[in-house]
């Protein structure tokens, strides 16, 4: 079924499809991936108008399908045009967001101070804590999430995907752009 359009594939495959994704087929959602990847990506760039917060979009899109493919009904409505309606809302979502007032609420009580360092050093450390605390609340909720398996649980990416119930590869997609904002955001700053 690789590289088909969701077209192409008839009636039978595409239920069979749903399936397999029900009972947590990866690899039937990697072929429903590639065959509509070009599509929800186009439609949510069209929206966003920004190929990085389209990238965010189209994986919240796949995420929620992975997460909510047992409530596709075939009779309501073919299956490309239930993803492209998640896409829409997730694409909306992000742009009403973007254009909101951010509101960022940062608890800063759990920074750990050493009384073994000289008063320089500590302030350096605590401002390293800040723009690190503050970095973190700005990505998303499930970025941060996942962040904190990794660096806090000592989490491998297979154990997280068992755990959070995501295919491996949004865990992996997810782990890595997060990392690459918190870097682009603490630039600058001196660790």
């Amino acid at each position: 079924m690789l590289k088909k359009s969701l077209e192409s594939i008839v009636t039978d495959d595409i239920e069979d499809l749903i399936a397999r994704i029900i009972e947590r087929d990866e690899d039937a959602f990697n072929d429903l991936y590639e065959a509509t990847f070009s599509k929800v990506y186009s439609l949510a760039l069209k929206i966003t108008k920004d190929p990085s917060t389209a990238e965010e979009v189209v994986e919240d899109t796949y995420y929620q399908i992975w997460q909510e493919i047992y409530r596709y009904d075939f009779n309501k409505c073919p299956l490309y045009n239930w993803m492209l309606i998640i896409c829409r809302s997730r694409a909306i979502d992000a742009v009403r967001k973007q254009n909101a007032i951010p509101e960022m609420v940062v608890n800063y009580d759990w920074v750990i101070e050493s009384t073994e360092l000289s008063a320089d050093d500590r302030l350096q450390s605590k401002q390293n804590s800040i723009a690190v605390i503050k970095a973190l609340s700005e990505i998303k909720p499930l970025q941060r999430q996942l962040l904190h398996h990794v660096f806090y649980y000592g989490l491998t990416h297979q154990e997280i995907s068992v755990i959070m119930n995501m295919p491996l590869g949004s865990v992996k997609s997810t782990i890595n752009r997060a990392q690459k904002l918190l870097r682009e955001k603490l630039k600058g700053e001196q660790f």
